[in-house]
């Protein structure tokens, strides 16, 4: 039995995501890259260029620790394109078709939609603060 207060209908994101949804959005959220992406975007005020965001997640790869400054060092423009054409041609596409951001094609610019940020809220609810 779901206590009151706690039911489902409750919860202010519930109809970003519904129940019905849970899979959609445990697998959105189950790559590092979907969600090196949506970090990337919130943290770049909600828009970002495809390169940009290419070189954060190659360089991230490579350097995991987040107080070290870098400025590609030790990434190669393999790695980085690499993570480009898996990010054009599989991960922006499933989080834009989940209305998590929006892609201009022509620009190649990735803005981050409420349903990111909700993702985005999930993630840090089962896993704590973001990095």
């Amino acid at each position: 039995m779901i206590p009151p207060g706690n039911s489902p209908s409750a919860s202010p994101d519930v109809d970003d995501f519904s129940g019905e949804d849970v899979d959609t959005v445990m697998g959105l959220l189950a790559d590092q890259r979907r969600r090196a992406l949506l970090r990337f975007l919130e943290r770049a005020d909600g828009t970002a260029t495809l390169s940009e965001i290419a070189e954060a997640i190659a360089t991230e790869a490579r350097n995991p620790d987040p107080g070290a400054i870098s400025d590609l060092a030790g990434v190669s423009s393999r790695d980085v394109r690499e993570v480009r054409i898996s990010l054009h041609h599989l991960h922006v596409p499933k989080l834009a078709a989940a209305g998590a951001i929006d892609y201009d094609s022509e620009t190649e610019t990735l803005t981050l939609r409420e349903r990111g940020r909700t993702l985005l809220d999930r993630q840090e609810a089962v896993c704590g603060p973001l990095r």
